[in-house]
Formats: structure tokens, sequence, C-alpha cells
């Protein structure tokens, strides 16, 4: 499901008041947003956005009636916490120091660049879907329960395994991948190297092959972190590793920005 699939569940409000700017811009979201609700002025988006109720607002920012800043001001005042998008032919520092308080998402300069609006929308529309459909989105697609997520969580096991017998000299007996929500969550069991087993054998040295695991890890495991980046397109931060040597076991979660 491509980028233009994901922008497909969510509703547009576009407010502009310069008809052919908001016919030009009009027809680019038709083909790309699943509804595009349209206003002519900054009083008929309020009242076309308690009707509509959409994900998303585009609006102009000097409009005839009221600003596009008046606007947000309003549907703020009335807890409206809905992602702005504020257009713009003037750049002027005070004015967009303004809508940085109301927490506008987007401060675009017109003319409009459609691709840099098209990627804005986007990007808000990924954090909205993610945040309350608990859906997971890499490379501008769905990831959610059955064959993709187990196909990806079967990447990363492979490239961890990979990972650990480069740092480690040695695979794991059994690594389980977990995506939930955005985190990835990989357990170990028995990775632990002959001479490490022998240290263990003596009933001592728990601690110290535990540190030195985790030193190994904390300064290679960013390597790891930059090929699953690379495969879902996704920032990726390196949460917890967790080492337990006397249980043979290992825990590392990633988080997924």
């Amino acid at each position: 499901m491509g980028t233009e699939n994901l922008l497909r569940n969510i509703k547009v409000l576009y407010v502009e008041d310069e008809p052919i700017t908001r016919n030009q811009v009009s027809k680019i979201l038709k083909k790309s947003v699943g509804k595009l609700i349209t206003a002519e002025n900054g009083k008929e988006g309020i009242e076309k956005f308690f009707e509509y109720q959409p994900d998303i607002i585009i609006t102009d920012l000097i409009m005839g009636d009221i600003s596009g800043i008046e606007m947000m001001e309003k549907l703020r005042a009335e807890g409206i916490r809905c992602p702005f998008i504020i257009t713009s032919a003037i750049s002027d520092s005070q004015t967009i120091l303004e809508t940085v308080e109301l927490k506008i998402e987007k401060y675009l300069i017109k003319p409009i660049d459609v691709g840099i609006l098209i990627e804005n929308l986007t990007q808000i529309a990924i954090e909205l879907l993610e945040k309350t459909e608990d859906l997971l989105i890499v490379n501008k697609d769905f990831i959610l329960v059955g064959d993709k997520k187990n196909e990806l969580e079967l990447e990363i096991r492979n490239l961890y395994s990979k990972y650990l017998k480069k740092v480690i000299g040695k695979g794991a007996k059994l690594i389980s991948v977990f995506i939930n929500g955005r985190e990835v969550e990989i357990l170990l069991k028995q990775t632990l190297t002959t001479l490490e087993e022998n240290l263990l054998a003596t009933g001592q040295h728990y601690k110290l092959i535990e540190i030195i695991r985790k030193s190994i890890y904390e300064n290679t495991l960013h390597e790891f972190a930059s090929e699953i980046s690379c495969l879902i397109d996704r920032k990726i931060e390196i949460k917890k590793i967790e080492i337990y040597p006397k249980e043979k076991f290992e825990r590392v979660i990633l988080q997924i920005k």
C-alpha cells in the first residue's frame, strides 16, 4: 500500500479564499486523500470542520473574514487538536511564531509546492494512524497482523542472527522477534560462547559476562539498527539491552521513530 493508499485513509479540510489556488490545489488533493472538504473562508472552515470532522486542516493564513490563525484559535479554544498546515505568501517570523504557539504542524510558503504538501500530509497521516489505529507504517505501507508482519519479523530475525555471529562469533539457539506497535522486541536464548560457558561453569563471573556483552552490544548495535532503519525507512533507536548470563537469556528492545 503506497503513499496514495495511505492518504486514502484520511479526510482533509482545505480552506482557501483565492479561487484559482483553491481549484488548483483541490484537484491534486482529490486524487490523493480519502475525502476532501473545501471552504472559501475561515468561518465556513469552522462550520465544515464540525460538520465533517476532518483529520487534517490545510488553511490559508490571510483571508477576508477571519485569518487562518483566528480560525485555529477558535478551534483550539473548543479543545480541538486537529493537525494544521498553514499556507501563506508571507514568511514573516512573528507570524510563524504565532502559529508555532498554536501547535501548527507545518507552515508552507506560497506558491505551494504540491510535492512538499503531499509529503507533509503523509507524515501527519502516519502519525495519526499509528496513534489512533495502533498500526505500524513502514515504507509508506501498513504492517498489521498477518503475513506482512510475520515477514518483517523474520527479516529482522535473520539480520540479527548475522549481526550476532559477526560480533560474538556465534549465533543463538533461539531468536524470536515481536513487533508491538512501534517497538521491536528481540528475545534470544543460549548465545554464550564456549569461553563464557566455561566461566559460568565455575559458578562465578555472571556479572563480568553481562558487562562485557553489554559493552559489545552498546558499541555495535547501531550497525544492526541502521540496517533495520534502511529496511523499513524509519529511524530506529536502541531502547533497552538486557543480559542474563545465568539464565542464558537476552532481550533487546528497539524503538521505531
